[in-house]
């Protein structure tokens, strides 16, 4: 047992060597979109040790799944944009849009698909006039977002919350309150 143990301890320490190489490779390569690639890519244990060797605050007994990509990754620092409390669960294929900064807090939960936008593009029919709306976004503790919600710029959403499958979010939603639809609306007050 010590020695499989062991063997586990060394092959992992190979698997986080390389993948960081990767990494660190595909960056100097393709810039931010080469290493939002090789880190969309990841096999599950090595995702959190890679963030948080570019900078990601994670806290403890956190679970990422694979597929996260890693929008407008322009340099590695953009990755300390990104703040996620204990023990918080990342579905899997979410977007997390690096443009201004994502803290979620902890005990939070988003299901598969999941999308968090920290900017949003304006212009008129010619592009000339072309203007991102930029902020962030900054989830509560014990928050619960279901599959497919996207979260837009400028949008807190306060402790004890729940989010229904497929909404938008467009706006703040206070503590202790279910929302949903497209754009998501108060549904009722959780005790």
């Amino acid at each position: 047992m010590f020695l499989l143990k062991n063997i586990k301890k060394l092959l992992n320490g190979i698997g986080y060597t390389f993948y960081k190489l990767k990494c660190s490779f595909f960056y100097k390569l393709q810039g931010g979109e080469g290493l939002s690639f090789v880190i969309e890519k990841l096999p599950k244990i090595y995702i959190i040790p890679i963030l948080k060797s570019y900078g990601a605050a994670i806290g403890e007994g956190c679970d990422i799944d694979r597929g996260i990509i890693l929008h407008r990754l322009i340099q590695t620092k953009d990755i300390r944009k990104l703040s996620i409390g204990d023990k918080t669960h990342l579905g899997h294929n979410m977007i997390l849009d690096l443009t201004s900064d994502i803290k979620i807090g902890s005990y939070s939960a988003f299901g598969a698909n999941c999308q968090i936008w920290t900017h949003t593009g304006n212009w008129t029919i010619d592009r000339s006039d072309e203007v991102d709306i930029i902020n962030p976004v900054i989830i509560g503790d014990s928050v619960i977002c279901y599959s497919g919600v996207i979260i837009s710029q400028n949008v807190t959403i306060g402790d004890y919350s729940r989010v229904a499958a497929g909404s938008v979010l467009t706006k703040n939603v206070e503590s202790k309150c279910f929302v949903g639809g497209v754009p998501a609306k108060f549904i009722k007050e959780i005790k």
